[in-house]
């Protein structure tokens, strides 16, 4: 399997560029729910139990997202670090190329489908 051409390079450092952006707007717009409206906001004129519960599980699910958008966020700042030091698109376990399919489709992986599985497997 053959390295990464000059011009998939790009394209792929592009595509996480956007992304990397994307993740920053929404981490922002998360943390600045999570600070807009306070549980405390929500509940203060009601007794319902289903309008407390509710009102936790909004503040459960932003906080959820906003770490899963964080972790998406350091992948794409690890797979931008691996392409500044050459071991992009190189998979960490067989040192084989990744194929830029799966690279296309996952510009964050750092494994080729074949280790990657075997990890899963694994556990």
């Amino acid at each position: 399997m053959d390295k990464l051409t000059t011009s998939e390079h790009d394209d792929l450092a592009k595509m996480l560029g956007a992304r990397k952006q994307v993740m920053h707007d929404e981490i922002r717009t998360g943390l600045s729910g999570l600070r807009g409206e306070t549980i405390e906001d929500i509940l203060a004129n009601t007794t319902d139990a289903g309008d407390i519960a509710s009102a936790n599980q909004m503040t459960e699910v932003s906080n959820a997202e906003v770490a899963r958008d964080t972790a998406e966020l350091r992948d794409i700042v690890a797979a931008e670090a691996r392409l500044t030091d050459g071991t992009y698109g190189v998979c960490v376990d067989c040192d084989e190329p990744i194929p830029y399919a799966r690279l296309a489709a996952y510009p964050t992986a750092k494994r080729c489908i074949r280790c990657q599985e075997i990890r899963e497997e694994k556990g």
